[in-house]
């Protein structure tokens, strides 16, 4: 697949992997898929969303609550990047990125948590939601591709549709620093090694 025909495929494998998620409703776990070109015949482009098999430890800082405090899932993409990236987990990561006839293309991660941005505030008022001191529940999926392009799908919790879609083909500086965004670039360099 072409790269200038990918971000296109990309942006509507993610918005399909939110749209399967808001079906099955709120509360999930979240998860790290990559994102594979599985074509084999150029005259019939194939893409595939695959899951990583994390353990569900990485992410129980999150169900870990304490009274006013709520820990965000990067915490847990951070450690879990960590482990993957280790001399010792690399292959694992690499075994799955390069698993039968398909090409790794990008990460994504699919989480929900608390926005507390003035934007998802403003977002939740044009929505009638409540304005809620500890921030707007929202599912982000958020992905990088080996173009360096950088993708987020978000969706207030109880909004009918998407609220934000962006695709950054030459993200900035700020962009690409922030913690999931470095994560995930940090995990397609370790997995293309």
């Amino acid at each position: 697949m072409r790269s200038r025909h990918r971000a296109g495929v990309i942006l509507a494998a993610l918005t399909a992997v939110e749209h399967d998620a808001d079906s099955r409703g709120w509360d999930a776990s979240p998860a790290l898929l990559g994102l594979f070109d599985a074509t084999t015949d150029h005259h019939e482009p194939r893409f595939e969303i695959d899951e990583l098999a994390v353990d569900p430890a990485f992410w129980w800082l999150h169900a870990q609550t304490v009274p006013g405090m709520r820990l965000p899932y990067w915490i847990g993409l951070k450690t879990l990047t960590a482990h993957l990236t280790a001399d010792d987990a690399q292959p694992r990561l690499a075994r799955w990125a390069h698993a039968g006839q398909r090409r790794l293309v990008g990460l994504a991660f699919l989480a929900e948590g608390l926005d507390t941005s003035d934007a998802g505030r403003r977002a939740a008022a044009t929505h009638g939601l409540p304005d809620d001191p500890d921030g707007v529940p929202v599912r982000a999926v958020t992905a990088c591709d080996n173009d360096g392009r950088h993708y987020q799908i978000l969706r207030l919790r109880s909004a009918a549709t998407t609220t934000t879609t962006v695709v950054l083909d030459d993200p900035p500086a700020r962009v690409r620093a922030t913690v999931i965004p470095a994560c995930l670039h940090r995990l397609l360099t370790a997995a293309r090694a």
